[in-house]
């Protein structure tokens, strides 16, 4: 449709118009544009008229592209040879000077000083010349993070805090010179500022330009024409590359050739490429496999302990698997987190050679053959070898793999192309057989990952709705649900342990505990890559990107260019998918997700939405394959294109831990161990753990246990005897920490101690009691016993509020008169009557005999509303 590609083509000029305002170039254009605001408008008109696209007649692309080439490659000369313009910022921390930036606009943020040393308080100050292009009133604005100071002439105009920091006020400045000083002042990491203005009109009233202060407005000035220069072939390469876009038959479907049979060979070099590929964008990890790895993470060494586990638990005791030695003595321990079941299986063999090789050769393989799966899906429909060789390409090394390798639960994407290709291959003959292959494909993808397992099928139930609108009928849909069955079958005894904790723990995420995991859209135009991540980190609010998901510019325009030529099944299944995870992902934001969050109960299992992201990732390098086919040179020019902004090379990698001589020493020996402080290195301890395979009270996951909180206040006290009691009843023999504590050593290496539990009394679960009417308010809470009489206890259902060793207690025996008791309240027994029922366990507040009617506690009792009893 021609309005559609009319309107792709000015928006795409307007963004490079919008781009090139950005450093270095630093171009003025005509109007204000601004280029997240374009983009989403954009993305959405290139669909339609990818979409509605029809053959036409061909119009001359090569002058166009040649002319759009040679501006580029003049505005690049131009801005290398440009002088330098604007004000450079001193940068101090509290010692004195540690640096000078580069000459620019007042537009800092934490990456611009990654080259300085640092510092715990830093301070920038920007003084100089300041010209106003024309004479009114000014609103000058400030964005950032930390204390900012504007003076113009000697007068303060602005001032503001915060973080993050938003600021503004009106300036009345005549047409000219002034002098600018700006200070920043941010405690801690990341300072950012970013100062800006917008302009008056020509009468001087109130404007709409708005715009960063350029560096051509401050400092010396340099002659005009560089700055003509400049913004003449930046408006030049905007209207050639919105041009192009007109003239370029991106959005005219083409025949796609017919797919030849697969050979083993093609397989073998297209896994063979695919691994160089994966090699290569994470070096130098292959370097090492068994000596680097992402351990120095906390996600990292997490997943690295659960394939130890897994892999442990099948050799030696595969019925508790579940039971994992962590949160003891807490239930189905490895239903806190992913299980990586599949994967555990296949890095079992390399786990000889320490959990670091294993994760590492899971991680690898999994990239390879989840590359391959896409490879075989495009070459199915497009029938080009080449084309689905980069399509698989995009997806096993792309920008969204090297922002996450510590979370390998969302890297084993292995099944999830292989269940589309399943799927699609049910479309093509509807049997029983290729249905059981779709159910298997989605069971093994859930076996791989729970995560992903969602994900999975969140896409098979969009398609499912979709090839029913595509007139699936309904003996066709009976033998797609039986085959789906067979793989929810399949899952049901890896499901079953969750579904035991859940109703255990009581383990639910509420709308705010998904809300900081939830995405924005603003997240899907972050890149996390060395290309473009500085450039987006500077441009977006940091309050609104809680991810980076930005595919880079190849993935997302050869997708969009897909579509043209992919087929309507493709098509249909990809959009639909897409914007289904798209809003799912913005979790609390969109009134569609709140709806299910309320309604569905396995919504509220799900904490992490943002990788719901994987979906339209995945749809577009799917059809990146249909817009590259039979584009030979389109596909190599693609690939290397994407190879560049998808890179981070080199990886910052971690030396693999050995196991440490304490956890040698713990090996063989009986009961449960505790390494203090809880909470602070639990993933450390538990991957120190596969040394010895004891039970440990420390434990760490994606969801924390609620009893895990009481233990963490419990042990982290100075009189350690409280803690102790609990530690007997939880069958701890031995502690280790690094302070010195009042207990026998038995061994120490380094820093770190092992102590002996001595014997000594035991926490008790408090004893049920009498339920007795309650009334509770702002001033605590009155039991009412019926009648006076001998009373030496409350016990009551603990809340979250901190402990109170002694609560206000008071009793009346006529409720006028009331007399203060001693009382006790004992968190180990509370934590112990926790940890045996995490829903609802109690505590005890104890006092000496006495006979009373009523009992009043203090409002600080760490108590949740409900029945008191007594005993």
């Amino acid at each position: 449709m021609r309005p559609a590609r009319a309107a792709t083509a000015v928006l795409a000029s307007l963004l490079v118009l919008a781009v090139l305002r950005w450093p270095p170039v630093w171009a003025r254009p005509p109007f204000d544009v601004r280029a997240l605001a374009l983009a989403g408008p954009l993305v959405a008109c290139a669909v339609l008229a990818a979409l509605t696209g029809r053959p036409r007649s061909t119009r001359p692309v090569k002058p166009v592209a040649a002319a759009l080439a040679a501006v580029l490659v003049v505005l690049a000369s131009l801005v290398a040879r440009r002088p330098a313009a604007g004000l450079p910022a001193a940068i101090s921390d509290p010692r004195g000077p540690i640096g000078v930036s580069a000459m620019s606009a007042v537009d800092v943020a934490g990456p611009d000083l990654r080259h300085l040393p640092p510092a715990r308080k830093w301070t920038l100050r920007w003084n100089g010349p300041l010209r106003a292009p024309r004479s009114g009133s000014y609103r000058l604005w400030a964005t950032g993070r930390g204390e900012v100071s504007i003076s113009i002439d000697g007068r303060v105009v602005l001032r503001g805090e915060g973080d993050p920091l938003r600021a503004g006020a009106d300036v009345p400045l005549a047409a000219g010179p002034h002098v600018l000083e700006a200070s920043l002042a941010r405690t801690g990491p990341g300072p950012r500022l970013r100062l800006g203005w917008r302009w008056p009109r020509a009468d001087g009233g109130a404007g709409n330009y708005d715009e960063i202060v350029l560096p051509r407005d401050l400092g010396a000035p340099i002659a005009r024409g560089w700055w003509w220069a400049t913004d003449a072939l930046a408006i030049a390469a905007a209207v050639l590359a919105g041009l192009l876009v007109w003239r370029l038959p991106w959005d005219v479907p083409r025949s796609l050739p017919v797919a030849r049979a697969l050979t083993r060979g093609e397989i073998g070099w297209s896994l063979a490429g695919q691994a160089a590929l994966v090699a290569l964008m994470s070096w130098p990890l292959v370097t090492d496999l068994a000596g680097l790895g992402v351990t120095d993470r906390p996600d990292g060494r997490l997943n690295a302990w659960i394939l130890a586990w897994d892999a442990h638990a099948l050799a030696h005791a595969p019925s508790r698997l579940f039971q994992a030695p962590v949160f003891h003595p807490l239930p189905d321990a490895l239903a806190f987190s992913e299980n990586l079941l599949l994967p555990a299986v296949i890095g079992a063999p390399f786990q000889a050679g320490g959990p670091v090789l294993a994760y590492n050769v899971v991680l690898l393989l999994s990239l390879v053959v989840s590359g391959l799966g896409v490879q075989l899906l495009v070459r199915r429909a497009s029938g080009d070898r080449l084309a689905a060789f980069v399509a698989g390409a995009f997806f096993a090394a792309g920008a969204h793999r090297w922002i996450r390798l510590a979370h390998l639960h969302a890297q084993v994407t292995l099944f999830l192309p292989l269940l589309l290709l399943a799927l699609d291959r049910f479309w093509e003959k509807r049997t029983l057989r290729r249905a059981a292959a779709a159910g298997l494909s989605l069971a093994l993808q859930g076996l791989s990952s729970v995560y992903l397992g969602a994900i999975a099928a969140l896409v098979t139930a969009v398609t499912v709705l979709v090839a029913l609108a595509g007139g699936l009928r309904a003996r066709e849909l009976a033998r797609l649900g039986i085959g789906l069955a067979l793989g929810a079958l399949l899952l049901a005894p890896v499901a079953r342990p969750y579904l035991r904790m859940r109703a255990f723990e009581g383990a639910e995420f509420t709308i705010s505990d998904v809300a900081s995991y939830a995405t924005t859209l603003e997240s899907y135009a972050a890149a996390g890559t060395r290309l473009y991540g500085p450039l987006t980190q500077k441009h977006l609010d940091p309050e609104r990107v809680q991810d980076t998901l930005f595919p880079g510019v190849v993935v997302l325009a050869c997708g969009l260019a897909g579509l043209a030529s992919a087929p309507r099944r493709y098509r249909a299944v990809a959009l639909a998918a897409s914007a289904v995870a798209i809003v799912f992902s913005l979790g609390p934001e969109t009134a569609a997700y709140r709806f299910l969050h309320e309604h569905f109960v396995l919504v509220r299992g799900v904490r992490a939405l943002s990788r719901f992201s994987l979906v339209p990732v995945l749809a577009l390098c799917v059809l990146a394959g249909f817009a590259l086919a039979r584009r030979w040179a389109l596909s190599l020019a693609a690939l290397a294109l994407f190879l560049v902004e998808s890179s981070n090379v080199p990886i910052r990698y971690a030396p693999a831990p050995a196991p440490s001589e304490t956890a040698r020493w713990l090996a063989g020996r009986p009961g449960a161990v505790a390494i203090l402080p809880l909470g602070e290195r639990d993933t450390d301890v538990m991957l120190d753990g596969v040394a010895h395979w004891r039970p440990l009270v420390n434990g760490d996951s994606g969801f924390m246990p609620r009893p895990y909180t009481r233990e963490m206040e419990l042990l982290s006290r100075p009189d350690l005897d409280e803690g102790l009691r609990l530690l007997r009843a939880l069958g701890v023999t031995h502690v280790i920490a690094r302070e010195p504590l009042a207990l026998p050593v038995v061994f120490s290496s380094g820093d770190e101690r092992v102590y002996d539990v001595p014997p000594g009394p035991l926490a008790r679960v408090p004893d049920p009691g009498t339920p007795v009417p309650t009334l509770w308010a702002s001033r605590g809470a009155v039991a009412d016993l019926g009648e006076p009489r001998p009373v030496e206890s409350v016990v009551f259902e603990v809340s979250e509020a901190p402990w109170v060793d002694a609560p206000a207690v008071q009793v009346s025996s006529d409720g006028v008169t009331w007399t203060r008791v001693e009382s006790r309240a004992r968190l180990a027994d509370a934590t112990l009557a926790l940890l045996r029922d995490p829903r609802d366990g109690v505590g005890e507040v104890s006092f000496p005999v006495v006979a009373a009617r009523f009992v009043r506690l203090g409002p600080e009792l760490p108590a949740r509303p409900g029945l008191l009893r007594v005993r």
